[in-house]
């Protein structure tokens, strides 16, 4: 099942977990989201744990806080989507209400093992058959010795980044500027961008998401033990643009 219009072979949503989520607030990044709708035909979508954590975060947590109106207009406007019937109906029909309790459910049972965010996250994507995006390595880890179903690949803060960066959306000094905000305020960066320029790392950078239509950037090969690559395809529309002269 596809969003209407969006390429076969791309996932139809992508669960955003908290810890992604205040990132890509905390750097003015939110259009993120929308380019990959747009671009893709992809829909970023958050639990409701994770929207109660995150305005708790944004009101609350020092570094973040303050940046509460960015996420309520992200949700306004559709940028970022909300996991339940509204936006599940179009594309589950009449087995929606079912699909949302079994969400539920398995959001409760894994709650025993991780975070409320991560349980309810990584139970939209288990249960919808999408990926995740998650900062939260550990959760993911817990997850995976306990047998639990994690689809692949699992995307992080920087891959959403590093593919906006080979769309050419963000030049290099844009992304280097937001390691050095994430920096500043002490999210953890991995360790290729740590003390180091995005130029100087990003060849050590395994990214999980990449344009099938454009060179791929960073390291070719897997740096880490769950790196795996999802090809996208851009919608029609986009890819006239690119074919169109002066584009």
């Amino acid at each position: 099942m596809t969003l209407p219009g969006a390429p076969v072979d791309n996932p139809k949503l992508i669960v955003v977990d908290t810890s992604v989520l205040l990132q890509l607030i905390a750097t003015d990044q939110r259009v993120v989201f929308r380019r990959i709708r747009t671009d893709f035909g992809i829909q970023a979508a958050i639990a409701r744990a994770v929207e109660s954590e995150a305005f708790y975060h944004l009101e609350k947590v020092a570094k973040f806080r303050g940046r509460q109106e960015q996420l309520k207009k992200a949700l306004g406007n559709g940028t970022l989507a909300a996991v339940d019937y509204s936006l599940l109906a179009p594309l589950l029909g009449s087995g929606t209400e079912s699909w949302l309790r079994q969400i539920d459910a398995e959001g409760e049972r894994l709650y025993s093992i991780v975070d409320r965010g991560e349980a309810f996250s990584h139970a939209a994507s288990s249960v919808l058959g999408v990926p995740i995006a998650t900062n939260d390595t550990s959760a993911v880890y817990r997850l995976i010795r306990g047998n639990e179903n994690v689809p692949r690949p699992i995307i992080r803060f920087w891959d959403l980044i590093v593919l906006c960066h080979q769309i050419e959306m963000l030049t290099e000094g844009d992304c280097d500027r937001i390691r050095q905000v994430l920096e500043k305020i002490g999210e953890r960066l991995p360790a290729c961008f740590s003390r180091r320029s995005f130029r100087d790392g990003l060849p050590e950078f395994y990214a999980r998401l990449a344009d099938i239509d454009r060179p791929v950037v960073g390291a070719i090969g897997p740096q880490e033990r769950l790196d795996e690559r999802l090809l996208l395809r851009r919608l029609p529309a986009r890819n006239s643009e690119l074919d169109a002269p002066g584009v």
